[in-house]
C-alpha cells in the first residue's frame, strides 16, 4: 500500500492496526527517521511498554537470521516489539523485500512489527516494489516540508514548552532552518529550549542571538564558498565539518538544497522580479544579496542543472562505495569550485 506527503504523515501518526510493516523513504532521510519515530510511539501501548531493536545493513548483511530470528522471536514479559532497520536501500533490499512479501502471505509469521527507513529509492527498487503491493504493509513516501508545515512545527514545539514567537521571528527562523530535517528538528529543539520560562514572545532579536548552530554555519560557508570559486575557504569549512563527523550526504543535501533555491531566483528574475531575495526559501536577506547575485553570474540555469546531476552521481557512488563517502564529496566540491573560478 502507497501512501505518498500528507497520507503518509497522517498514517505514521495514526497507524492502521491491521499493518504490520512500514516502509518510510524520501530524499531527506531525516523525514523517514521522524516517521519512524511517530510509528513507534503510535505503537507504544498504554502501559508504555514497547521493546525495540535497532539494526543497520552492515548487522544484517553479515548476519541474514538476524532479522529474521528477532521478527519471529517473542518478548520474555510478553511485550509488543517493533525491529527498526536503517538502511541504504541497496544493501540488503533482496532480505527486507522477502521479509514483507512472508508477512503478508503468512499473516502469523512474525510476533515483531517492522519498520524500514531510508532515502531516496527509485521507482524500480525492489525493496519499494515489494511494500507497494504488499497488503499488509505501508509504504509511506515523503516530500520536503512546505513553509507552512515548517511553521506548525515550531509552534507544537514552542507550544510543549508554554511559549509563543512573534510572527516576524517565525518568519526568520524558519527560513533560515537547513534542508535536512534531522539538523532543523535540532535547531527546533535548541530553540524551544530557549524559549522554556521566558515569559514573552519570542521575537527578531532572540532569533538572531540564536542564529544557527556551527555546523549549519560551516556548511553554509562550505557551499558559498564552493559556488563563489574559493577553493581555500570551501576546503577550510569542510574540514571543519569533518572534524564535527557531519556525513557526506548532508553536505549533498545542502548543495542540492541551495542549488534548487539559485534556479529560482534565475526563474524568478527572468519573470521581471529584480531583487527576489525575500521569496527564497530560505531567503536571502538583503545585506547577502550582492554576494549572492555574483554566484548566481557564475552559475546560470543550465550549469545549475549540471550540478544537479553531479550530487545524483556523487549521492549514488557514495551509498554504493565500501569505503568512506568523504573523498567522493570533496572531489565534487573541489570541481566545482574550480570552475566557478574560471569564470570572472
Amino acid at each position: 500500500m502507497l501512501l505518498k506527503g500528507k497520507q503518509a504523515i497522517t498514517f505514521s501518526r495514526r497507524p492502521d492496526p491491521e499493518i504490520w510493516a512500514v516502509l518510510a523513504f524520501g530524499e531527506d532521510d531525516g523525514l523517514a527517521s521522524d516517521a519512524s519515530a511517530s510509528l513507534i510511539r503510535a505503537w507504544t501501548p498504554a502501559t508504555g511498554a514497547l521493546e525495540v531493536s535497532v539494526f543497520d545493513d552492515d548487522a544484517i548483511k553479515k548476519d541474514p537470521a538476524l532479522l529474521f530470528d528477532n521478527l519471529e522471536a517473542v518478548s520474555l514479559l510478553g511485550e509488543p516489539r517493533v525491529i527498526r532497520v536503517r538502511t541504504s536501500g541497496d544493501k540488503i533490499a533482496s532480505l527486507l523485500a522477502e521479509a514483507i512479501t512472508e508477512g503478508d502471505t503468512e499473516p502469523h509469521r512474525y510476533a515483531a512489527r517492522l519498520v524500514i527507513e531510508t532515502g531516496s529509492l527509485a521507482s524500480r527498487s525492489k525493496l519499494r516494489a515489494a511494500a507497494s503491493v504488499a497488503k499488509r504493509t505501508a509504504c509511506l513516501q515523503l516530500f520536503t516540508d512546505e513553509a507552512g508545515d515548517i511553521e506548525a512545527r515550531v509552534k507544537a514545539a514552542l507550544l510543549e514548552v508554554g511559549a509563543t514567537i512573534d510572527p516576524f521571528a517565525l518568519s526568520a527562523f524558519t527560513g533560515d532552518l537547513p534542508g535536512h530535517r534531522g539538523i532543523a528538528n535540532s535547531e527546533i529543539e535548541k530553540l524551544a529550549l530557549y524559549a522554556r520560562g521566558l515569559g514573552r514572545d519570542l521575537t527578531l532579536g532572540d532569533i538572531r542571538a540564536l542564529s544557527a548552530t556551527d555546523i549549519d554555519h560551516d556548511l553554509s560557508a562550505a557551499i558559498r564558498a564552493t559556488l563563489a570559486g574559493d577553493l581555500v575557504a570551501a576546503n577550510t569549512a569542510l574540514q571543519r565539518l569533518e572534524i564535527a563527523g557531519t556525513s557526506a550526504i548532508s553536505i549533498l543535501r545542502a548543495l542540492q538544497s541551495e542549488t534548487l533555491r539559485m534556479l529560482d531566483a534565475h526563474k524568478r528574475m527572468a519573470a521581471g522580479e529584480g531583487s527576489p531575495g525575500m521569496k527564497l526559501r530560505p531567503p536571502v536577506w538583503q545585506s547577502d544579496w550582492p554576494a549572492f547575485r555574483a554566484r548566481l553570474a557564475k552559475w546560470p540555469q543550465k550549469r545549475l542543472l549540471r550540478i544537479l546531476e553531479r550530487i545524483y552521481e556523487a549521492e549514488s557512488q557514495a551509498k554504493s562505495g565500501s569505503g568512506s563517502a568523504d573523498p567522493v564529496v570533496r572531489i565534487l566540491m573541489n570541481e566545482l569550485s574550480s570552475a566557478a573560478a574560471r569564470v570572472a
